[in-house]
């Protein structure tokens, strides 16, 4: 068992783009920027944060869009992190629909006096289609860069952390320095809300046991174990979640020996609000989570993780927060090919499955320093 540590590209391989930085002979010229980010869950934008800091470090003046799937209580994490303007509903699931949402960017472009478009979707359909929006400047590494006035090599882009590959982006236009662990200033409106619940405890640990898709949550039994084996240690218990999971988040509960905070029960907007998962991680020691939006919640803030990793191999998603652990069986089927097929395991998730109690504990104990 060790640290995970994420993978990034050679410096070097920018070094060309540092030396006359493209971004500052752009930064009079281009008025508005489209985003499309496309599909996206939480832990998607979460990891897109850094990009859009160093976006509007680069172009202060301009007027960010992000275009993409806009999650309920988004616009909120501009109140925590004021990258991006404007966040526009676009999502091409249906053929039928392409041309419907096309048209309705063209008209954005025009409307938003946008002349910059960043594309970081790698499909050469949605490519090919947001290469016919009315701008001026384009830059993306999908379809081999074709599309785009900037291109580079990607050459071991399998082995690089999603959150590079996106960062390379900038890095093509100049930007050398990127903090991935952007400075947050919570409002005081939410720390009056969350500080009651907060302070009861100064070694809370947060656990995160849902997911986005059911097939990627570790047992529900397994996590209330950790959590007692936790208590025992001194440490005080979240259970985080959105409103939707309350039922997930009492069943881990009642599966436990000892006393758990569930901050939505506590206050619906605890789980509508996505800045209050923030503000939890980054009052916690440490945070456990499936491969889902509480490994990035935590990242943001650069509190200790400990992910459970099954069908996604942690090389791309892994947790960015220092002194983390990934668990990952990386068996001969990983990562999983079937979740995206609709077909069932035929192996019944061992690659989730065969990670035990015991090693989630001595992960926790060694990013906590208990060893």
């Amino acid at each position: 068992m060790k640290f995970y540590q994420p993978l990034d590209f050679s410096g070097e391989r920018f070094e060309k783009f540092y030396k006359n930085p493209a971004y500052f002979k752009l930064q009079r010229k281009v008025k508005g920027i489209l985003v499309f980010i496309g599909e996206s869950h939480y832990g998607d934008f979460m990891l897109s944060i850094p990009f859009f800091q160093g976006l509007k470090e680069m172009f202060p003046d301009a007027k960010i869009i992000f275009a993409g799937h806009r999650l309920d209580g988004l616009e909120k994490f501009s109140e925590i992190f004021p990258f991006v303007d404007m966040y526009y509903e676009v999502r091409m699931r249906k053929k039928r629909e392409v041309l419907l949402k096309w048209v309705s960017l063209f008209r954005l472009c025009l409307k938003e006096k946008i002349n910059f478009l960043i594309d970081t979707q790698r499909y050469p359909v949605i490519n090919l289609i947001l290469f016919f929006l009315p701008v001026r400047y384009r830059l993306g590494y999908g379809t081999g860069c074709l599309f785009s006035n900037w291109r580079f090599n990607q050459r071991g882009r399998e082995k690089v952390h999603d959150i590079f590959q996106l960062l390379s982006l900038l890095r093509v236009l100049g930007k050398r320095y990127l903090n991935l662990y952007p400075n947050i200033k919570f409002p005081d409106l939410y720390l009056a809300k969350a500080n009651p619940v907060i302070q009861k405890s100064d070694r809370w640990i947060s656990i995160f046991p849902g997911a986005s898709e059911k097939v990627k949550c570790w047992p529900s039994e397994r996590f209330a174990a950790v959590a007692d084996a936790l208590y025992e240690m001194g440490y005080s218990i979240f259970l985080l979640g959105s409103a939707r999971e309350r039922e997930l988040l009492i069943k881990v509960r009642e599966k436990m020996k000892y006393p758990a905070t569930i901050p939505v029960l506590i206050d619906e907007e605890f789980g509508r609000n996505p800045v209050y998962g923030v503000l939890f991680c980054s009052k916690s020691r440490l945070c456990i989570s499936n491969e889902s939006g509480g490994v990035h919640f935590a990242g943001l803030v650069n509190t200790p993780i400990v992910g459970i990793y099954g069908l996604k191999s942690p090389v791309k998603w892994g947790p960015l927060s220092k002194n983390s652990i990934a668990l990952y069986k990386e068996l001969n089927c990983s990562p999983c090919k079937m979740r995206k097929a609709n077909i069932s395991c035929p192996n019944d998730r061992k690659c989730l499955l065969d990670i035990s109690v015991n090693e989630v504990i001595e992960a926790c104990k060694m990013c906590l320093g208990e060893m």
